[in-house]
């Protein structure tokens, strides 16, 4: 996007300049930004009468457009929470906009989000993580290999942490203390650190992964020093694994996804749905909502308080609870 961008320049042109710039890589936040505006080129060109998204002008982009774009979504069956991700990427291209071009107004910067009533997060019970459990180590025992034990490892160890897939990714040995008690400078997505505790329940199992991660390396290094060992993920990936290339050792980031959801029994799994089954067992067992929002690294507590929502049955019930006494 350079600063030769007019009100009369291709829109599509200024699109593919803010794509190029914001949304490059193949992350889930890059690909819903390209799948968000190549839909709004779309229903706009339709909306001009264009035969090809190509003859859209910047000026073609105005305030009643995106509104009647965010209806449109709307009527057509799309989730609030998907149209609100819509009219989010339009906002920030707007802003993005805004100080290149002279005089240009954010054509969305007015449009009113739809309102999104947000339930509280799916999450396993109880009983359901049992399951898993004995799934994972019955897959571990049969197998008898190394990838196996890793992957039951990292299901238990989200499930005790809490912590996000990308953050048990990217983390290495040097950050757990000796006696395997803490997680140290654990980084948020607000760019904030925090120190996370594994419960001694979760210590031995913790331990005997180290242990056989310690035999697989060993293969490899024949002889691994305690500074190069440090500077290694906890859960290492041997796949095109090269001797001295720390980032050859990490683990990807859909590896990580299989690694849990291959455990799925009657409940696809995947790592988040640990992270709100850690979430809420907390929560029902605190009733400390800064608590658990210090445990997962939230900066705002209003991000956890979607976990003390409740069903409309729970509050009846409570109600038909409260009657009685």
């Amino acid at each position: 996007m350079t600063k030769k961008t007019t009100s009369n320049s291709s829109l599509t042109t200024t699109v593919d300049s803010y794509l190029a710039y914001y949304a490059s890589s193949n992350s889930h936040t890059s690909r819903a930004k390209r799948l968000d505006l190549n839909h709004f080129l779309e229903f706009l060109a339709n909306l001009r009468g264009l035969s090809k998204v190509s003859k859209l002008k910047l000026n073609d982009w105005d305030f009643s457009s995106v509104q009647r774009f965010v209806d449109d979504c709307l009527n057509k069956g799309e989730s609030p929470a998907t149209v609100a991700r819509r009219l989010a990427t339009l906002k920030h291209m707007g802003r993005t906009l805004s100080d290149k071009v002279p005089n240009f107004i954010n054509p969305a910067k007015e449009v009113k989000n739809p309102k999104v009533i947000p339930g509280r997060p799916k999450a396993l019970t109880k009983k359901e993580v049992k399951t898993v459990k004995s799934n994972a180590k019955n897959i571990a025992n049969k197998k008898q290999n190394f990838k196996s034990l890793r992957n039951k490892t990292i299901f238990d160890f989200i499930i005790d942490t809490g912590l996000r897939a990308e953050e048990v990714r990217i983390l290495k040995m040097g950050q757990i203390d000796e006696d395997l008690e803490w997680i140290k400078n654990v980084r948020t997505k607000g760019r904030r650190y925090r120190n996370v505790y594994i419960t001694s329940k979760m210590r031995p199992t913790l331990e005997t992964y180290l242990e056989e991660r310690k035999k697989k390396l060993m293969t490899i290094y024949g002889k691994l020093s305690a500074k190069e060992n440090k500077a290694l993920p906890v859960f290492i990936s041997i796949y095109k694994a090269v001797p001295g290339k720390q980032d050859s050792f990490f683990m990807g980031a859909k590896s990580l996804w299989r690694a849990i959801n291959e455990l799925s029994t009657d409940t696809s799994l995947h790592p988040h749905l640990l992270r709100h089954s850690y979430a809420i067992d907390l929560l029902d067992s605190s009733n400390d909502i800064r608590l658990v929002a210090q445990a997962l690294g939230h900066s705002d507590v209003r991000i956890t308080m979607r976990y003390t929502e409740r069903k409309d049955q729970e509050v009846a019930k409570a109600l038909e609870k409260s009657r009685k006494s």
